[in-house]
C-alpha cells in the first residue's frame, strides 16, 4: 500500500474520540450560525400580529411564515438531539407531571396543521390515572412527535387520538388514515434517516429516532402497527403511572399576584442588531421599560448607571462574555438573568449557571416561554415572597 494511503480514521480510539468531538461541535456551530437569523423573523412577526388592524389576509401570511420558522428550527433541534442521543447526553428532569395536560399542548400545538390540511380529529381520553414521573418538555415533545408524524403522512380522513390505563401503565395511542407503511419497514421505522418512500413528504427521519430514545429514558416503549402501504398507521407509547402528588399548585396562583405585577427594568444585550431591534420591540410593547446595548463595555456602562430588575443578554459578544455584566447586574441590583444562546447542549446550559443566569433560552427565542418567565419574575419582584410558592417556568438546568 503506498505510503501515506489507507489510514483509517477510526484507526484508534484516539481519533473516534477526536471524530466525535469535532462531529458534536460543528453541529453545535452550525447550529448557532441557523438559529441567530430566525430570532428577529419571528420575533418581528410576534410584533406583527398584536396589530389589531391587520387584515385576515395578513394574518394568515403572518402565521404561515411563523409555522415554517418554528419548523425550521425545530429541525436543527432535531439534529442537536440525535448527537445528543449518540452521545447519551439527553438528561431528564423528572417530576410528576399531568400527562393528559402535556398531551392536549402537544394537540394544540399540531391543531393548525392539522386544521389547514381539513382533517378530522378525534380524541377519547378515559383513564382516571393519568400521573406520570417524567420530564415535562420532553413528555410533550414525545407527544408532539408522534401527533406531527401523523399529520405529515396523512392527506384525507382524520387522526385519531386516545388514552387507557392498562397494567399498571398510561397508554397513548394516535392512530392515522394516511400512508401506513410497509411490513418490511415496520423494524425500521425508528432508525434515523430512514424514512422508505415516506422521505417524499420531506423532513430529516429523525422525529421517530429521538421519540423513542426519549420513551427509553422515560421507561416506556413505543410501537406501532400498520397493514400496510395506504391503510395508515397507529402509534403506541405508554408509560409507568406515577401516584398523583399530594398537593397541587392551584391554578389561580398567579391571578391572586396579577393585579401587583410590576413593569420590570430590562437591561437587554445582544450585538446582532437586528435581533437586538426586534426583542426590543417585543418588550416594549409588553410594557417593559428596555435599555439595550450591543456589547459588554456598554452594557455595563448601562447597569452602573440605571435600576436594572433583569439583565437578558446573549452569551456570545464580541468584548467579552455576558458573565461580566451579570455579575454587575447581581451585585448591585440582585437582578436575575436570561441567557440567549444559539448553543443548546447541556455544556452550554451549565456555562450559563456558571455565568449567574437563572434561565436558558436557546434561538430563536420561544416568545411564550420568555413572558412566562418575565411575569414569574415580575411576580417574584412585586411579591418575594411569591416565588418561594410556585414558578411558572424552568430554570437553566431544566431544559434549552
Amino acid at each position: 500500500m503506498p505510503k501515506g494511503q489507507g489510514k483509517d480514521l477510526f484507526s484508534t480510539n484516539l481519533d473516534a474520540r477526536q471524530y466525535n468531538k469535532a462531529k458534536d461541535r460543528f453541529l453545535a456551530v452550525l447550529s448557532h450560525e441557523l438559529r441567530t437569523p430566525l430570532t428577529p423573523v419571528i420575533t418581528s412577526i410576534v410584533n406583527l400580529e398584536a396589530d389589531e388592524t391587520l387584515s385576515q389576509e395578513t394574518r394568515q401570511a403572518l402565521l404561515v411564515m411563523r409555522r415554517n420558522v418554528e419548523l425550521e428550527a425545530r429541525l436543527i433541534d432535531d439534529l442537536l438531539d440525535l448527537t445528543r442521543v449518540s452521545a447519551g447526553k439527553i438528561h431528564l428532569s423528572r417530576e410528576i407531571v399531568n400527562a393528559h395536560c402535556l398531551l392536549k399542548n402537544a394537540l394544540d400545538i399540531c391543531r393548525p396543521d392539522i386544521d389547514a390540511k381539513a382533517l378530522s380529529l378525534d380524541t377519547d381520553f378515559e383513564p382516571n390515572e393519568i400521573f406520570v414521573e417524567a420530564d415535562p418538555a420532553r413528555l410533550q415533545q414525545i407527544f408532539w412527535n408522534i401527533i406531527r408524524n401523523a399529520t405529515k403522512f396523512t392527506s384525507t380522513g382524520g387522526i385519531q387520538v386516545s388514552t387507557c390505563n392498562m397494567g399498571g401503565r398510561f397508554h397513548v395511542k394516535v392512530s392515522d388514515t394516511g400512508t401506513g407503511i410497509d411490513p418490511e419497514l415496520i423494524d425500521r421505522i425508528f432508525l434515523p434517516f430512514e424514512q422508505g418512500e415516506r422521505g417524499l413528504f420531506g423532513g430529516l427521519g429523525l422525529g421517530l429516532t429521538i421519540t423513542r430514545a426519549l420513551v427509553d429514558l422515560h421507561d416506556g416503549q413505543i410501537r406501532v402497527e400498520s397493514d400496510g402501504n395506504g391503510q395508515g398507521s397507529t402509534f403506541i407509547v405508554d408509560f409507568p403511572i406515577a401516584t398523583a402528588p399530594t398537593t397541587m399548585i392551584p391554578v389561580s396562583s398567579s391571578s391572586l399576584v396579577s393585579e401587583r405585577v410590576m413593569p420590570l427594568r430590562i437591561l437587554l444585550v445582544e450585538d446582532h442588531a437586528d435581533t437586538n431591534e426586534a426583542l426590543r420591540m417585543l418588550l416594549a410593547m409588553r410594557g417593559y421599560h428596555v435599555l439595550s446595548a450591543l456589547n459588554v463595555k456598554s452594557a455595563l456602562e448601562l447597569a452602573k448607571g440605571n435600576e436594572i430588575d433583569v439583565l437578558i443578554s446573549d452569551l456570545g459578544l464580541p468584548d467579552g462574555n455576558a458573565g461580566q455584566t451579570m455579575e454587575l447586574v447581581a451585585a448591585r441590583y440582585a437582578a436575575p438573568g436570561i441567557a440567549l444562546s444559539g448553543y443548546g447542549m447541556e455544556e452550554d446550559k451549565a456555562r450559563s449557571r456558571e455565568f449567574g443566569f437563572r434561565y436558558h433560552l436557546v434561538k430563536p427565542v420561544d416568545v411564550k416561554r420568555l413572558d412566562s418567565i418575565l411575569r414569574q419574575l415580575s411576580v417574584e419582584a412585586a411579591m418575594p415572597e411569591a416565588s418561594a410558592g410556585f414558578e411558572l417556568a424552568s430554570p437553566a438546568s431544566g431544559g434549552g
